[in-house]
Protein backbone atom coordinates (compact mmCIF):
# COMPACT_ATOMS: atom_id res chain seq x y z
CA UNK A 1 0.00 0.00 0.00
CA UNK A 2 1.59 3.52 -0.89
CA UNK A 3 2.19 6.08 2.36
CA UNK A 4 -0.30 8.89 2.03
CA UNK A 5 1.79 12.55 1.94
CA UNK A 6 -0.22 15.56 2.81
CA UNK A 7 1.17 18.17 0.57
CA UNK A 8 0.62 22.08 0.85
CA UNK A 9 -0.95 23.67 -1.98
CA UNK A 10 1.70 25.40 -4.57
CA UNK A 11 4.48 22.49 -4.18
CA UNK A 12 2.97 20.87 -7.71
CA UNK A 13 6.75 20.18 -8.58
CA UNK A 14 6.89 17.98 -4.80
CA UNK A 15 3.49 16.27 -5.68
CA UNK A 16 4.85 15.37 -9.05
CA UNK A 17 7.94 13.50 -7.69
CA UNK A 18 6.06 11.96 -4.93
CA UNK A 19 3.46 10.32 -7.00
CA UNK A 20 6.71 9.24 -9.70
CA UNK A 21 8.05 7.55 -6.58
CA UNK A 22 4.89 5.45 -6.25
CA UNK A 23 3.43 8.06 -3.41
CA UNK A 24 -0.19 8.69 -2.64
CA UNK A 25 -1.07 12.18 -2.61
CA UNK A 26 -3.38 14.44 -0.68
CA UNK A 27 -3.57 18.10 0.08
CA UNK A 28 -2.70 19.87 3.43
CA UNK A 29 -5.36 20.96 5.25
CA UNK A 30 -5.83 22.14 8.89
CA UNK A 31 -6.92 20.16 11.94
CA UNK A 32 -6.72 16.28 12.33
CA UNK A 33 -4.73 14.69 10.07
CA UNK A 34 -4.72 10.81 11.05
CA UNK A 35 -5.37 9.99 7.93
CA UNK A 36 -1.67 10.38 6.65
CA UNK A 37 1.36 9.08 6.95
CA UNK A 38 3.94 12.44 6.67
CA UNK A 39 3.59 15.92 5.25
CA UNK A 40 5.59 18.28 2.82
CA UNK A 41 5.13 22.48 3.89
CA UNK A 42 6.71 25.13 3.31
CA UNK A 43 6.84 26.97 6.88
CA UNK A 44 6.17 25.42 10.54
CA UNK A 45 5.99 26.84 13.81
CA UNK A 46 4.62 25.07 17.57
CA UNK A 47 1.54 24.05 16.08
CA UNK A 48 2.25 24.26 12.23
CA UNK A 49 -1.09 24.97 10.14
CA UNK A 50 -3.33 24.25 13.40
CA UNK A 51 -2.35 20.29 13.54
CA UNK A 52 -3.23 19.46 17.00
CA UNK A 53 -2.98 15.63 16.03
CA UNK A 54 -0.86 13.51 14.36
CA UNK A 55 -2.42 9.99 14.91
CA UNK A 56 -0.76 9.89 18.13
CA UNK A 57 2.84 7.96 16.03
CA UNK A 58 5.60 9.45 14.81
CA UNK A 59 4.57 12.07 11.97
CA UNK A 60 7.77 12.72 9.11
CA UNK A 61 7.26 16.41 8.31
CA UNK A 62 9.29 17.94 5.71
CA UNK A 63 10.18 21.31 5.51
CA UNK A 64 10.16 21.97 1.90
CA UNK A 65 11.89 25.79 1.95
CA UNK A 66 15.71 25.45 0.09
CA UNK A 67 14.91 21.81 -1.15
CA UNK A 68 14.86 20.47 -4.04
CA UNK A 69 11.16 18.03 -5.12
CA UNK A 70 14.10 14.81 -5.08
CA UNK A 71 15.85 16.16 -1.87
CA UNK A 72 12.52 16.18 -0.05
CA UNK A 73 11.12 12.82 -1.57
CA UNK A 74 14.35 11.22 -0.21
CA UNK A 75 13.87 12.77 3.20
CA UNK A 76 10.26 10.92 3.38
CA UNK A 77 12.12 7.74 2.09
CA UNK A 78 14.69 8.20 4.92
CA UNK A 79 12.37 8.92 7.83
CA UNK A 80 10.42 6.22 7.04
CA UNK A 81 12.76 3.79 6.69
CA UNK A 82 14.22 4.72 10.38
CA UNK A 83 10.41 4.32 11.41
CA UNK A 84 10.47 0.97 9.71
CA UNK A 85 13.54 0.34 11.47
CA UNK A 86 12.63 1.33 15.31
CA UNK A 87 9.41 -0.31 14.72
CA UNK A 88 11.18 -3.26 13.72
CA UNK A 89 13.80 -3.69 16.75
Amino acid sequence: MARRIAVQSGLTNVESALKARGFEITKFTNGTMSNVDGAVVTGMSNNFMGIADTNGNKFPIVEANGLTADEIVNSLQERFRRLSDESDT
